[in-house]
């Protein structure tokens, strides 16, 4: 899996779509909420996608003003890069909550590691405080 943390910065994958997110602009939010969301449960959501649409939700929390606590300038200005662009796309938050739900379900490749790691409690409470984030 490469590096992995229960933070965003902490993984391979999310870094990976952060700097797709950096040159690809507010579009790139709205098709990795959309994905996962639209992902029947029924259906196995890969790693990165799960991955994408956990970073693309934060995208959308810090857009909105609902900073992680502790995290620096430099990337809380990589997350908000599209800010305005974000905040203007259509149901963006209960597209992002969506997402999240689905990421946190049954058949998440991504949740399904993290269930099953020493570390369980700090991947539930970042899932919680993304929620809370997202209102």
């Amino acid at each position: 899996m490469g590096a992995s943390g229960a933070n965003l910065f902490e993984d391979d994958a999310s870094m990976d779509w952060l700097e797709g997110y950096r040159a690809s602009g507010a579009g790139a939010v709205a098709s990795a909420l959309d994905t996962a969301a639209g992902t029947p449960v029924t259906d196995y959501l890969d790693m990165d996608q799960g991955a994408a649409a956990r970073a693309a939700a934060e995208v959308v929390a810090v857009a909105h003003g609902a900073f992680p606590s502790g995290m620096s300038q430099d990337r809380l200005d990589l997350l908000n890069a599209h800010g305005s662009d974000v905040r203007a796309m259509e149901s963006i938050k209960s597209r992002a909550t969506s997402a999240l739900d689905r990421l946190i379900s049954e058949n998440s490749e991504l949740h399904e590691v993290w269930m099953d790691s020493d570390a369980q409690s700090d991947w539930v409470a970042a899932m919680n405080d993304l929620r809370r984030r997202l209102g």
